[in-house]
C-alpha cells in the first residue's frame, strides 16, 4: 500500500547550524506549499503498485525528496540508503517514518519510475511560482548547449563484436532454462573473442584484418545458434513445453532488441576495418547497452558520447528550459525553436537574449527580430554588426557579460548535480536523470528566496 504523504511526521527539519540545512530547510518550504508534486509523483508510481494492500511502503512524498535528495548530494543509490538510514537531517527531509529504512534496491526501483515529463512538469510550475513572485520573469536569457555523456566507454569495434557474443551467449543460457530440460546446446565462444579482441588493438594492419575476421566468423556463428534457438523454443511453446510465458515473452523481446544491434555492428565493422568507409555518426552503434547514445563532436574538440542538451537560462540563475536533442544537430538550428519554447512557457517571447557564436548566423538574427525579441547579442558576431543585433554597444557588452552566467550555471550542474554523466540505463532514464538534475538545481537557487504563501 502506497500514500501519497506522511501527514503525521514532522514539518520541521532536524536543527543543524550548517548551510546543507539552511538549504534542505528552503527546498522543503518549497515542497509544502506546491503539495500537487505529491500527485504527480504518486501517478508515476502507480504504474508498477499492482494493489492497494499489504505493507506500507515509501509514500509518493517521500520518493520525490528522496530523488531530489540524490541528486543534492550527488550520490549513488548506495550512499543515499546509507544517509537515510543513518543522518536525522535527512529522514525529516524525506519525511521518513520511524520504523523505515529503504534498501538500495527499493530506492532504486521507485526513483527509475518517476518520468522526465514529470520532472519537466515540476520545473514548469516551479517557473510560474517565480513568475509571480516577481524572482524571474524570463524577459532576459541566455541560451547555450552542453553534452551529458552516457555511462559506457569509448567506443571499439572489436570491443562491440566481444559484447554482442557475450550477450548472445548470455540469451542462450536462459533459453535453456525456459524448458525442463534444455532443448538445444551452444558453444560459448567468450575466451576465443576476448582473446582476438586483445589481438586486434595490439597487433599490426595485416594481422589485425585477420584477428578481425576471426571475430567476426565467430560473432556470426553465435547469432545463428541463437537464430536456431529460438525457432526451436517458438515450436516448444506451441507444444506447452515451455514452463512461464512471461518469461519465454521477455526473452523473445530481448532476442529481437539485440539481432538488429549485433547485425548494425558487423556491418560497421566491415565497412570500416575491410572497405575503409567512414560510416555516418547516425549510422553507428556505439554501445550494445546504451544504443541510444549520439556521437557529439562541437567544433574541433573531443569527441563525446551521450546526449546534446540546450539550456536557457534567466536573470536569476534559474534554468528556464531544457531540450535533449536527437543526433548531433547544429548550434544555430535549435536557436529559434528554443525562443519559440519561451513563447510557450511565458506567453510572449523574451525581451533580450544572449547566445554564443554556435547560434550567431543572420538568419537567426532576422527570425529573431520579427518574433518580437529586441536585443539579440552573440558573443561571436559571425559578420553581424553590433546595431544589428542590439539598440547600442553598451547594450551587446552587458548581454556579452551576461551570457557568462550560464557558463558558471552549467558548470554547477555538471559539478554538483550529475549533469556531467548519467548512470541510468535507457533513453527514458537519461532524460529523467537530466531533467531531475535542472528541478534539484533551480530548488536550490529557489530556496534562497521566501517559500510561496
Amino acid at each position: 500500500m502506497r500514500k501519497k504523504r506522511n501527514p503525521q511526521c514532522s514539518m520541521e527539519l532536524h536543527y543543524v547550524p550548517h548551510e546543507i540545512c539552511s538549504q534542505l530547510s528552503g527546498i522543503s518550504q518549497w515542497l509544502d506549499a506546491h503539495p500537487q508534486f505529491n500527485d504527480w509523483i504518486y501517478e508515476d508510481l502507480s504504474s508498477c503498485d499492482k494493489q492497494n494492500t499489504g505493507r506500507n511502503g515509501l509514500s509518493a512524498e517521500s520518493v520525490l525528496r528522496a530523488a531530489l535528495l540524490k541528486q543534492y548530494l550527488n550520490c549513488d543509490y548506495d550512499y543515499l540508503s546509507f544517509v537515510l538510514m543513518d543522518s536525522m537531517l535527512f529522514r525529516d527531509f524525506c519525511r521518513l517514518e520511524p520504523n523505515q529504512r529503504p534498501s538500495r534496491s527499493s530506492l532504486h526501483g521507485l526513483i527509475s519510475l518517476l518520468t522526465a515529463s514529470t520532472w519537466e512538469r515540476i520545473n514548469n510550475c516551479q517557473l510560474m511560482t517565480a513568475k509571480d513572485q516577481g524572482i524571474e520573469k524570463g524577459r532576459t536569457v541566455a541560451i547555450d548547449s552542453t553534452v551529458t555523456e552516457s555511462d559506457i566507454k569509448p567506443p571499439c569495434d572489436s570491443d562491440l563484436l566481444a559484447s554482442s557474443v557475450k550477450e548472445i551467449c548470455r540469451l542462450l543460457e536462459r533459453g535453456q532454462t525456459l524448458t525442463a530440460t534444455p532443448l538445444y546446446e551452444y558453444t560459448h565462444h567468450n575466451r576465443a573473442v576476448k582473446d582476438a579482441a586483445r589481438k586486434c588493438i595490439y597487433a599490426g594492419k595485416e594481422e589485425r584484418h585477420q584477428h578481425y575476421k576471426k571475430l567476426l566468423q565467430l560473432t556470426r556463428k553465435s547469432r545463428k545458434v541463437l537464430i536456431e534457438a529460438t525457432v526451436t523454443l517458438a515450436n516448444a511453446r506451441q507444444q506447452g513445453q515451455c514452463l512461464l510465458a512471461d518469461d519465454a515473452d521477455k526473452w523473445q523481446a530481448d532476442v529481437d532488441h539485440l539481432l538488429p544491434l549485433v547485425d548494425a555492428i558487423v556491418s560497421q565493422t566491415e565497412r570500416r576495418v575491410f572497405k575503409g568507409e567512414k560510416v555516418p555518426a547516425q549510422e553507428k552503434v556505439v554501445s550494445l547497452y546504451e544504443p541510444h547514445t549520439d556521437i557529439i563532436v562541437k567544433d574541433r574538440r573531443q569527441v563525446q558520447y551521450g546526449h546534446k542538451l540546450n539550456l536557457v537560462q534567466g536573470k536569476s540563475r534559474l534554468i528556464l528550459d531544457l531540450v535533449i536533442e536527437e543526433g548531433n544537430p547544429a548550434d544555430s538550428d535549435q536557436f529559434i525553436p528554443m525562443m519559440e519554447r519561451q513563447k510557450e512557457i511565458y506567453g510572449r517571447v523574451p525581451r533580450q537574449t544572449s547566445g554564443d557564436g554556435g547560434y550567431a548566423c543572420r538568419a537567426n538574427l532576422e527570425k529573431a527580430k520579427a518574433m518580437g525579441i529586441s536585443d539579440v547579442a552573440f558573443n561571436k558576431k559571425r559578420g553581424l554588426e553590433v546595431e544589428e543585433m542590439t539598440k547600442s554597444q553598451y547594450v551587446y557588452k552587458t548581454l556579452f557579460r551576461f551570457r557568462a552566467g550560464i557558463e558558471a550555471g552549467i558548470s554547477w550542474l555538471k559539478r554538483c548535480f550529475g549533469l556531467s554523466r548519467c548512470h541510468c540505463k535507457g533513453s527514458e532514464r537519461f532524460d529523467s536523470h537530466c531533467w531531475l538534475s535542472v528541478v534539484c538545481y533551480n530548488l536550490v537557487i529557489l530556496a534562497r528566496h521566501p517559500a510561496p504563501s
